[in-house]
């Protein structure tokens, strides 16, 4: 395993960089996927902010996790069937407001890459237009556990980057991402193996592990092989590949 990780090419083209992902723009250190949160991930010199992407009954994307609104707001009720105004009178946490995802690209444009994950079935399209529709500039990587959403975005843009995020190793390994067309896999570090990792790679796909906060976890997954580690607190990443 340790032969393959220095020939790997990373997607800046240093085998030695761990790309470092801000879960939810940074949600250890601001309410998770607002404005704040995108901010202090910048801040903090993540390479790719992570934003959670619903729709709401009135056909918005917001930047929302939780179908229910009722855990990251002050509000009560299905983020799908509130209208953009409803969404907009919660407090998202110390006074912020849950953007919509033009809002959301917004405040990292020029900062940070964007990973995407498509929370409901049916939005892959519509968040890759919208994507393709914005002044972002930076690199995006659409991410979902439904993988029928990214293989739709890789049939209308073949040079999408697409992450199959996975819960656990599949029985078919690196025959799921390769199904749904994934150029990258997003795995649990709670059912990693050396092993799986290196059948992504060799199969050309990236790896990310999520969600990892602590330090001798992250250790853990640039052991393991990972080319980038999400985590709530991105500033414990180390930017470059421990001897």
């Amino acid at each position: 395993m340790e032969s393959t990780i220095p020939v790997r090419p990373s997607p800046r083209g240093d085998p030695q960089r761990i790309l470092r992902v801000g879960h939810r723009g940074a949600a250890g250190h601001a309410p998770e996927n607002t404005i704040a949160a995108i901010r202090r991930g910048v801040s903090l010199g993540v390479d790719f902010v992570e934003l959670d992407v619903q729709r709401t009954g009135d056909g918005l994307l917001v930047v929302m996790h939780d179908k229910l609104v009722d855990r990251t707001t002050d509000g009560t009720g299905l983020v799908s069937e509130m209208t953009w105004g409803e969404l907009q009178l919660l407090d998202a946490g110390n006074g912020e407001r849950v953007p919509c995802l033009e809002e959301a690209l917004a405040a990292a444009n020029g900062y940070a890459g964007a990973m995407l994950e498509v929370k409901t079935p049916g939005i892959g399209q519509a968040v890759h237009r919208a994507v393709r529709a914005s002044a972002f500039s930076g690199q995006v990587i659409y991410a979902s556990f439904l993988h029928a959403e990214i293989l739709e975005i890789r049939k209308i843009d073949p040079l999408a980057r697409t992450m199959a995020l996975m819960e656990c190793v599949p029985v078919s390994g690196a025959t799921l991402a390769r199904d749904a067309d994934a150029t990258l896999v997003g795995l649990s570090l709670d059912f990693a193996t050396a092993e799986f990792i290196a059948a992504l790679h060799d199969a050309g796909l990236e790896v990310f592990l999520y969600t990892v906060n602590d330090p001798r976890l992250i250790h853990c997954a640039i052991e393991l092989g990972a080319d980038g580690v999400i985590s709530d607190y991105p500033e414990r990443i180390p930017k470059i590949r421990p001897n």
